[in-house]
């Protein structure tokens, strides 16, 4: 199993595979994430670390395909990424998204943005939460937003066990 650190820039971590668009010193892939399919066979990773990756993708729902592809059974996705209320989210020219707390809900069974726009978003792969919150206070704070990967069965029973919920 492999743990990838997608994004990386000049962060290089040990026991990794290091992926940033550009081939910068300790950088062990270079590619760019808007590129399909990624360079990786499916279950590859038990983790996916991307820190301040996602905001700046052109095709999110590609990204989040990609992930859960890459990702093995049970396999966590860890992003890093702006929060709208952060002035740095408006800031940066090169930000093509401002994100909430609700904004990965279109891949988790039992939101009402999965149940409203799961097919046509999540299209079967599916995430449950682990986590998701902050790095700081908000409005200075970015999200960090940690989801497992979970297979059509496990995502039926979430599904099922939220419609049961008042």
């Amino acid at each position: 199993m492999i743990r990838l650190n997608l994004g990386c820039g000049v962060e290089i971590m040990d026991g990794w595979v290091n992926t940033d668009l550009h081939k910068l010193p300790g950088v062990d892939v270079a590619w760019d994430l808007d590129d399909h399919p990624w360079p990786w066979d499916d279950d590859a990773a038990e983790v996916i670390r991307a820190f301040d990756v996602y905001e700046h993708v052109n095709d999110p729902l590609g990204f989040m395909g990609e992930a859960w592809r890459v990702l093995a059974p049970n396999g966590l996705l860890v992003l890093h990424t702006s929060y709208w209320l952060n002035p740095n989210s408006y800031r940066d020219p090169t930000h093509k998204r401002f994100l909430t707390e609700e904004s990965f809900d279109y891949w988790i069974p039992g939101t009402m943005l999965n149940q409203r726009y799961g097919l046509a978003y999540a299209r079967g792969r599916h995430f449950a939460k682990e986590q998701i919150g902050f790095d700081n206070e908000p409005p200075h704070a970015d999200l960090i937003v940690m989801l497992r990967k979970i297979d059509a069965a496990a995502a039926a029973a979430l599904a099922e066990q939220d419609e049961g919920e008042p």
